[in-house]
Protein backbone atom coordinates (compact mmCIF):
# COMPACT_ATOMS: atom_id res chain seq x y z
CA UNK A 1 0.00 0.00 0.00
CA UNK A 2 1.45 3.68 -0.68
CA UNK A 3 0.43 6.58 0.94
CA UNK A 4 -0.26 8.45 -1.77
CA UNK A 5 -3.21 6.26 -2.57
CA UNK A 6 -5.04 7.39 0.14
CA UNK A 7 -5.92 10.44 -1.72
CA UNK A 8 -7.28 11.39 -4.89
CA UNK A 9 -4.63 13.99 -5.82
CA UNK A 10 -1.38 13.21 -7.45
CA UNK A 11 0.96 11.12 -5.56
CA UNK A 12 4.41 13.29 -4.59
CA UNK A 13 6.36 11.80 -7.29
CA UNK A 14 4.20 12.08 -10.04
CA UNK A 15 5.32 15.29 -11.49
CA UNK A 16 9.16 14.59 -10.72
CA UNK A 17 10.51 14.02 -14.16
CA UNK A 18 8.41 16.40 -16.32
CA UNK A 19 9.87 19.06 -17.78
CA UNK A 20 7.04 21.22 -16.03
CA UNK A 21 4.53 20.40 -13.37
CA UNK A 22 1.41 22.03 -12.40
CA UNK A 23 0.87 24.83 -10.39
CA UNK A 24 -0.51 24.83 -7.07
CA UNK A 25 -4.12 26.16 -7.85
CA UNK A 26 -3.74 23.26 -10.26
CA UNK A 27 -3.30 20.68 -7.86
CA UNK A 28 -5.21 21.88 -5.37
CA UNK A 29 -2.37 23.21 -2.31
CA UNK A 30 -3.14 26.30 -1.93
CA UNK A 31 -4.72 25.97 1.23
CA UNK A 32 -2.49 23.70 2.13
CA UNK A 33 -0.08 25.33 1.72
CA UNK A 34 -1.97 28.31 3.64
CA UNK A 35 -2.76 26.45 6.44
CA UNK A 36 0.01 24.71 6.68
CA UNK A 37 2.33 27.47 7.02
CA UNK A 38 -0.01 29.34 10.14
CA UNK A 39 -0.21 25.87 11.74
CA UNK A 40 3.52 25.63 11.38
CA UNK A 41 4.05 29.38 12.50
CA UNK A 42 1.46 28.78 15.37
CA UNK A 43 3.64 25.69 16.81
CA UNK A 44 7.09 27.49 16.44
CA UNK A 45 5.69 30.64 17.83
CA UNK A 46 3.99 27.80 20.81
CA UNK A 47 7.17 25.74 21.59
CA UNK A 48 9.29 29.40 21.04
CA UNK A 49 7.13 31.30 23.87
CA UNK A 50 6.94 28.26 26.38
CA UNK A 51 10.76 26.99 26.21
CA UNK A 52 13.01 30.09 25.96
CA UNK A 53 10.92 33.11 27.49
CA UNK A 54 7.86 31.41 30.05
CA UNK A 55 9.79 28.57 30.85
CA UNK A 56 13.44 30.21 31.38
CA UNK A 57 11.58 33.08 33.37
CA UNK A 58 10.00 30.24 36.08
CA UNK A 59 12.96 28.35 36.55
CA UNK A 60 14.68 31.92 37.12
CA UNK A 61 12.27 32.44 39.92
CA UNK A 62 12.51 29.58 41.18
CA UNK A 63 16.37 28.88 41.51
CA UNK A 64 18.20 32.24 40.04
CA UNK A 65 21.69 31.30 40.59
CA UNK A 66 21.07 28.17 38.74
CA UNK A 67 19.18 29.40 36.24
CA UNK A 68 21.25 28.01 33.58
CA UNK A 69 21.59 24.08 34.72
CA UNK A 70 18.24 24.23 35.75
CA UNK A 71 16.43 25.16 32.70
CA UNK A 72 18.88 22.74 30.67
CA UNK A 73 17.60 19.85 33.33
CA UNK A 74 13.71 20.67 31.85
CA UNK A 75 14.68 20.74 28.64
CA UNK A 76 16.39 17.98 28.58
CA UNK A 77 14.11 15.70 30.28
CA UNK A 78 11.42 17.27 28.46
CA UNK A 79 12.67 16.55 25.06
CA UNK A 80 12.24 13.10 26.02
CA UNK A 81 8.75 12.66 25.42
CA UNK A 82 9.03 14.43 22.14
CA UNK A 83 12.07 11.75 21.38
CA UNK A 84 9.55 8.64 22.41
CA UNK A 85 6.11 10.22 20.85
CA UNK A 86 7.13 11.74 17.19
CA UNK A 87 8.08 8.14 15.71
CA UNK A 88 4.92 6.52 17.32
CA UNK A 89 2.64 9.68 16.50
CA UNK A 90 3.95 9.15 12.77
CA UNK A 91 3.01 5.23 12.28
CA UNK A 92 -0.35 5.46 14.17
CA UNK A 93 -1.21 8.14 11.88
CA UNK A 94 0.20 5.99 8.79
CA UNK A 95 -2.32 3.56 10.30
CA UNK A 96 -5.62 5.23 11.02
CA UNK A 97 -8.75 5.26 9.07
CA UNK A 98 -11.42 8.01 9.51
CA UNK A 99 -13.59 10.28 7.56
CA UNK A 100 -11.48 13.12 8.80
CA UNK A 101 -8.40 11.34 7.26
CA UNK A 102 -5.49 9.28 9.47
CA UNK A 103 -3.61 12.50 10.88
CA UNK A 104 -6.43 14.87 11.39
CA UNK A 105 -7.68 12.48 14.75
CA UNK A 106 -4.03 12.77 16.54
CA UNK A 107 -3.60 15.91 15.57
CA UNK A 108 -7.06 17.38 17.23
CA UNK A 109 -6.09 14.95 20.46
CA UNK A 110 -2.58 16.82 20.70
CA UNK A 111 -4.36 19.77 20.48
CA UNK A 112 -6.50 19.38 22.91
CA UNK A 113 -4.11 17.63 25.31
CA UNK A 114 -1.66 20.39 25.23
CA UNK A 115 -4.13 23.12 26.03
CA UNK A 116 -4.76 20.96 29.11
CA UNK A 117 -0.95 20.42 30.28
CA UNK A 118 -0.17 24.52 29.41
CA UNK A 119 -2.36 25.51 31.73
CA UNK A 120 -0.82 23.12 34.40
CA UNK A 121 2.57 23.87 33.77
CA UNK A 122 1.52 27.92 34.13
CA UNK A 123 0.94 26.87 37.95
CA UNK A 124 4.39 24.78 38.35
CA UNK A 125 6.11 25.89 41.31
CA UNK A 126 8.73 23.23 41.31
CA UNK A 127 12.11 22.21 38.73
CA UNK A 128 10.46 18.55 39.37
CA UNK A 129 6.71 20.24 38.21
CA UNK A 130 8.32 21.74 35.23
CA UNK A 131 10.16 18.64 34.06
CA UNK A 132 6.66 16.40 33.73
CA UNK A 133 4.38 19.26 32.25
CA UNK A 134 7.23 20.01 29.68
CA UNK A 135 7.56 16.08 29.32
CA UNK A 136 3.52 15.61 28.69
CA UNK A 137 3.81 18.70 26.38
CA UNK A 138 6.56 17.83 23.73
CA UNK A 139 5.12 14.58 23.32
CA UNK A 140 1.48 15.71 22.94
CA UNK A 141 2.97 18.67 20.39
CA UNK A 142 4.48 15.83 18.76
CA UNK A 143 1.27 14.18 17.97
CA UNK A 144 0.51 17.70 16.27
CA UNK A 145 3.69 18.58 14.42
CA UNK A 146 4.85 14.76 12.79
CA UNK A 147 1.40 14.39 11.70
CA UNK A 148 1.71 17.44 10.44
CA UNK A 149 4.89 17.85 8.54
CA UNK A 150 3.78 14.32 6.72
CA UNK A 151 1.58 16.66 4.19
CA UNK A 152 4.38 17.17 2.47
CA UNK A 153 5.50 13.86 1.00
CA UNK A 154 2.19 12.70 0.95
CA UNK A 155 0.51 15.34 -0.98
CA UNK A 156 3.30 17.25 -2.60
CA UNK A 157 5.20 16.60 -6.03
CA UNK A 158 8.75 17.16 -5.85
CA UNK A 159 8.97 19.97 -8.02
CA UNK A 160 6.84 21.71 -5.85
CA UNK A 161 8.55 20.57 -2.07
CA UNK A 162 10.98 23.86 -2.09
CA UNK A 163 8.14 26.56 -1.72
CA UNK A 164 6.58 23.95 1.26
CA UNK A 165 9.68 23.77 2.97
CA UNK A 166 10.47 27.50 2.58
CA UNK A 167 7.00 28.22 4.18
CA UNK A 168 8.03 25.77 7.13
CA UNK A 169 11.35 27.96 7.28
CA UNK A 170 9.60 30.79 7.43
CA UNK A 171 6.97 29.87 9.58
CA UNK A 172 9.78 28.68 11.54
CA UNK A 173 11.39 32.38 11.90
CA UNK A 174 8.24 33.78 12.20
CA UNK A 175 7.26 32.02 15.12
CA UNK A 176 10.16 32.72 16.60
CA UNK A 177 9.74 36.46 15.89
CA UNK A 178 5.73 36.63 17.51
CA UNK A 179 7.17 33.94 20.19
CA UNK A 180 9.36 36.71 21.48
CA UNK A 181 7.40 39.36 21.04
CA UNK A 182 4.21 37.32 23.06
CA UNK A 183 7.00 36.67 25.65
CA UNK A 184 7.69 40.17 26.36
CA UNK A 185 4.14 40.99 26.42
CA UNK A 186 3.62 38.77 29.18
CA UNK A 187 6.68 38.52 31.14
CA UNK A 188 4.99 39.69 34.04
CA UNK A 189 2.03 37.85 33.39
CA UNK A 190 2.53 34.41 32.79
CA UNK A 191 -0.58 32.55 33.32
CA UNK A 192 -2.18 34.78 31.04
CA UNK A 193 0.40 34.12 28.21
CA UNK A 194 -0.13 30.04 28.78
CA UNK A 195 -3.74 30.90 27.91
CA UNK A 196 -3.47 32.82 25.15
CA UNK A 197 -0.61 30.80 23.44
CA UNK A 198 -2.58 27.77 24.22
CA UNK A 199 -5.66 29.40 22.36
CA UNK A 200 -4.02 30.14 19.72
CA UNK A 201 -2.19 26.83 19.21
CA UNK A 202 -6.06 24.95 19.59
CA UNK A 203 -7.51 27.28 16.78
CA UNK A 204 -4.68 26.96 14.21
CA UNK A 205 -4.78 22.99 14.66
CA UNK A 206 -9.36 23.18 14.18
CA UNK A 207 -8.44 25.21 11.11
CA UNK A 208 -6.15 22.87 9.37
CA UNK A 209 -8.04 20.03 10.18
CA UNK A 210 -11.33 21.90 8.92
CA UNK A 211 -9.98 22.92 5.20
CA UNK A 212 -7.57 19.47 4.98
CA UNK A 213 -9.68 16.71 6.21
CA UNK A 214 -9.75 13.63 3.76
CA UNK A 215 -11.49 10.73 3.99
CA UNK A 216 -9.43 7.50 3.84
CA UNK A 217 -11.99 5.01 4.75
CA UNK A 218 -11.51 2.28 2.64
CA UNK A 219 -7.74 2.23 2.22
CA UNK A 220 -5.68 -0.66 3.07
CA UNK A 221 -3.95 -0.57 6.51
CA UNK A 222 -0.71 -2.11 6.74
CA UNK A 223 -0.11 -4.27 10.53
CA UNK A 224 0.57 -2.54 13.44
CA UNK A 225 1.63 -4.81 16.51
CA UNK A 226 4.62 -4.65 18.86
CA UNK A 227 7.03 -5.22 16.09
CA UNK A 228 5.86 -1.93 13.97
CA UNK A 229 5.98 0.27 17.34
CA UNK A 230 9.62 -1.08 18.12
CA UNK A 231 9.97 -0.80 14.39
CA UNK A 232 9.04 3.19 14.85
CA UNK A 233 12.12 4.23 16.07
CA UNK A 234 14.33 2.51 14.10
CA UNK A 235 15.82 3.03 9.85
CA UNK A 236 18.89 0.98 9.32
CA UNK A 237 21.53 3.73 7.93
CA UNK A 238 23.58 0.53 6.48
CA UNK A 239 20.94 -0.08 4.27
CA UNK A 240 19.53 3.38 3.51
CA UNK A 241 23.11 5.69 3.91
CA UNK A 242 21.31 8.69 2.77
CA UNK A 243 18.54 8.93 5.49
CA UNK A 244 21.55 7.87 8.02
CA UNK A 245 23.79 11.00 7.08
CA UNK A 246 21.15 13.11 7.65
CA UNK A 247 19.85 12.14 10.44
CA UNK A 248 23.01 12.61 11.33
CA UNK A 249 24.09 16.33 9.85
CA UNK A 250 20.25 18.33 10.61
CA UNK A 251 21.32 16.67 14.89
CA UNK A 252 24.80 17.89 15.02
CA UNK A 253 23.54 20.84 12.45
CA UNK A 254 20.56 21.80 14.97
CA UNK A 255 22.43 21.11 18.46
CA UNK A 256 24.84 24.03 17.20
CA UNK A 257 22.04 26.23 16.65
CA UNK A 258 19.43 25.08 19.64
CA UNK A 259 21.49 26.74 22.47
CA UNK A 260 21.58 30.40 21.04
CA UNK A 261 17.78 30.10 20.79
CA UNK A 262 16.93 28.51 24.17
CA UNK A 263 19.65 30.86 25.41
CA UNK A 264 18.73 33.48 24.65
CA UNK A 265 17.02 35.53 26.82
CA UNK A 266 20.44 34.84 29.41
CA UNK A 267 22.70 35.73 26.63
CA UNK A 268 21.24 39.12 26.61
CA UNK A 269 20.69 39.36 30.19
CA UNK A 270 24.71 38.34 31.25
CA UNK A 271 26.67 38.27 28.35
CA UNK A 272 25.59 41.54 27.01
CA UNK A 273 24.51 43.00 30.02
CA UNK A 274 21.04 44.09 30.00
CA UNK A 275 20.23 42.74 32.91
CA UNK A 276 16.62 42.54 33.81
CA UNK A 277 16.00 44.71 30.42
CA UNK A 278 16.76 41.90 28.71
CA UNK A 279 13.26 40.97 28.19
CA UNK A 280 12.06 44.05 26.22
CA UNK A 281 14.95 43.85 23.98
CA UNK A 282 13.62 40.53 22.57
CA UNK A 283 11.44 41.61 20.06
CA UNK A 284 14.01 43.89 18.19
CA UNK A 285 16.49 40.96 18.30
CA UNK A 286 13.37 38.64 16.69
CA UNK A 287 12.66 41.26 14.19
CA UNK A 288 16.59 41.06 12.86
CA UNK A 289 16.14 37.53 12.74
CA UNK A 290 12.86 38.11 10.88
CA UNK A 291 14.05 40.59 8.62
CA UNK A 292 16.66 37.91 7.59
CA UNK A 293 14.73 35.28 7.09
CA UNK A 294 12.68 37.32 5.10
CA UNK A 295 16.18 36.86 2.34
CA UNK A 296 17.15 33.91 3.00
CA UNK A 297 13.88 31.66 3.27
CA UNK A 298 12.52 32.36 -0.12
CA UNK A 299 15.62 32.71 -2.01
CA UNK A 300 17.19 29.23 -0.97
CA UNK A 301 12.97 28.02 -1.20
CA UNK A 302 13.29 29.46 -5.21
CA UNK A 303 16.43 28.51 -5.74
CA UNK A 304 16.04 24.84 -4.63
CA UNK A 305 13.11 24.61 -7.29
CA UNK A 306 15.18 26.35 -9.88
CA UNK A 307 17.75 24.66 -9.83
CA UNK A 308 16.70 21.10 -8.43
CA UNK A 309 19.98 21.02 -5.62
CA UNK A 310 19.50 20.86 -1.84
CA UNK A 311 23.24 20.05 -0.48
CA UNK A 312 24.84 23.18 -2.03
CA UNK A 313 22.68 25.78 -0.51
CA UNK A 314 23.05 24.24 3.10
CA UNK A 315 27.08 24.48 2.56
CA UNK A 316 25.96 28.23 1.83
CA UNK A 317 23.53 28.64 4.91
CA UNK A 318 25.64 26.51 7.07
CA UNK A 319 28.79 29.12 5.75
CA UNK A 320 26.36 31.94 6.57
CA UNK A 321 25.45 30.30 10.52
CA UNK A 322 29.30 30.21 11.17
CA UNK A 323 29.67 33.75 9.98
CA UNK A 324 26.70 34.67 12.14
CA UNK A 325 28.55 33.25 15.20
CA UNK A 326 31.74 35.10 14.84
CA UNK A 327 29.60 38.22 15.41
CA UNK A 328 28.89 38.37 19.09
CA UNK A 329 32.71 37.31 19.49
CA UNK A 330 34.40 39.79 18.65
CA UNK A 331 31.44 42.49 19.17
CA UNK A 332 29.56 41.81 22.14
CA UNK A 333 27.23 44.27 22.37
CA UNK A 334 23.47 45.21 21.48
CA UNK A 335 24.59 45.85 17.80
CA UNK A 336 26.44 42.72 17.83
CA UNK A 337 23.66 40.66 18.81
CA UNK A 338 21.41 42.62 16.06
CA UNK A 339 23.75 41.55 12.74
CA UNK A 340 23.90 38.36 14.48
CA UNK A 341 19.96 37.40 14.53
CA UNK A 342 20.01 38.88 11.25
CA UNK A 343 22.31 36.68 9.72
CA UNK A 344 21.32 33.79 11.62
CA UNK A 345 18.19 34.35 10.22
CA UNK A 346 18.93 34.55 6.74
CA UNK A 347 21.46 31.30 7.15
CA UNK A 348 18.73 29.32 9.89
CA UNK A 349 15.84 30.31 7.24
CA UNK A 350 17.91 29.10 3.93
CA UNK A 351 18.70 25.77 5.92
CA UNK A 352 15.11 25.30 6.49
CA UNK A 353 13.51 26.27 3.63
CA UNK A 354 15.67 22.76 2.21
CA UNK A 355 15.84 20.97 4.67
CA UNK A 356 12.47 19.60 4.24
CA UNK A 357 12.92 18.97 0.56
CA UNK A 358 16.46 16.82 1.42
CA UNK A 359 14.69 15.33 3.76
CA UNK A 360 11.53 13.82 1.62
CA UNK A 361 14.14 12.71 -1.30
CA UNK A 362 15.88 10.58 1.24
CA UNK A 363 12.81 8.98 2.97
CA UNK A 364 13.14 4.86 2.99
CA UNK A 365 9.55 4.31 1.52
CA UNK A 366 6.48 6.57 1.04
CA UNK A 367 4.40 3.61 2.78
CA UNK A 368 5.93 4.69 6.31
CA UNK A 369 6.72 8.52 5.49
CA UNK A 370 4.65 9.65 9.01
CA UNK A 371 7.25 6.62 10.61
CA UNK A 372 10.37 7.72 8.55
CA UNK A 373 9.80 11.60 9.17
CA UNK A 374 8.96 11.06 12.97
CA UNK A 375 12.26 9.68 13.23
CA UNK A 376 13.59 12.34 11.29
CA UNK A 377 12.18 14.88 14.12
CA UNK A 378 13.68 13.11 16.78
CA UNK A 379 16.59 15.22 15.46
CA UNK A 380 15.27 18.14 17.29
CA UNK A 381 14.47 16.36 20.44
CA UNK A 382 18.10 15.16 20.99
CA UNK A 383 19.46 18.09 19.56
CA UNK A 384 17.67 19.81 22.60
CA UNK A 385 18.26 16.85 25.41
CA UNK A 386 21.58 16.76 24.56
CA UNK A 387 22.90 20.20 23.00
CA UNK A 388 21.11 22.15 25.42
CA UNK A 389 22.39 19.86 28.15
CA UNK A 390 25.43 20.41 26.74
CA UNK A 391 25.68 23.71 26.54
CA UNK A 392 24.02 24.37 30.20
CA UNK A 393 27.34 22.35 31.60
CA UNK A 394 29.77 24.45 29.52
CA UNK A 395 28.33 27.47 30.94
CA UNK A 396 28.58 26.05 33.99
CA UNK A 397 32.28 25.58 33.86
CA UNK A 398 33.19 28.14 31.75
CA UNK A 399 31.29 31.10 33.58
CA UNK A 400 30.56 32.49 30.51
CA UNK A 401 27.67 32.16 27.20
CA UNK A 402 30.48 33.28 24.52
CA UNK A 403 30.94 29.37 24.71
CA UNK A 404 27.85 28.68 23.16
CA UNK A 405 28.88 30.71 20.21
CA UNK A 406 32.29 28.97 20.14
CA UNK A 407 29.89 25.75 20.42
CA UNK A 408 27.95 26.51 17.81
CA UNK A 409 30.09 26.68 15.04
CA UNK A 410 31.78 23.45 16.05
CA UNK A 411 28.67 21.63 15.66
CA UNK A 412 27.32 23.72 12.69
CA UNK A 413 30.45 22.75 10.57
CA UNK A 414 30.08 18.92 11.61
CA UNK A 415 26.57 18.69 10.63
CA UNK A 416 27.65 20.07 7.15
CA UNK A 417 30.28 17.77 6.84
CA UNK A 418 27.76 15.32 7.04
CA UNK A 419 25.71 16.42 4.29
CA UNK A 420 28.52 16.19 2.06
CA UNK A 421 28.33 12.30 2.39
CA UNK A 422 24.98 11.92 0.98
CA UNK A 423 25.04 10.13 -2.35
CA UNK A 424 22.51 10.33 -5.08
CA UNK A 425 20.52 13.34 -4.38
CA UNK A 426 22.12 16.87 -5.35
Amino acid sequence: MSVTSQTAFPGPDTFAGAVASPGLRELRLVGLLTTLFVTAGVLFLFWTVLQSIFLALQVQRIDRDGAAAGLALVIGVGAIGALVSAPIAGSLSDRTRTRIGGRAPWMLGGAAATFVLAILLARATTITELMIYWLLIQASTNFIFTPLMVHIPERVPVARRGVFSAAIGMANLMGILLGQVLGASFAQELFLGYVVASIVMAMAVFTFVAVNRRSNIGVPRPPFNLSTILGSFWVNPVKYPAFGWTFLGRFLFLTGFFPLKVYLLYILQDFIGFGLKAVGSLPAVGLAAMVGAAVGTPLAGWLSDRLNVTRPLIYLCSAIMVGAMLVPLIFPTYTGMLVYSFLVGAGFGGFASVDYVLITKVLPSQDDAGKDLGIINMTTTLSQTLGVGLAGAIVSMVGSYAALFVMGIIFVVLGTTCIAFIRGVR
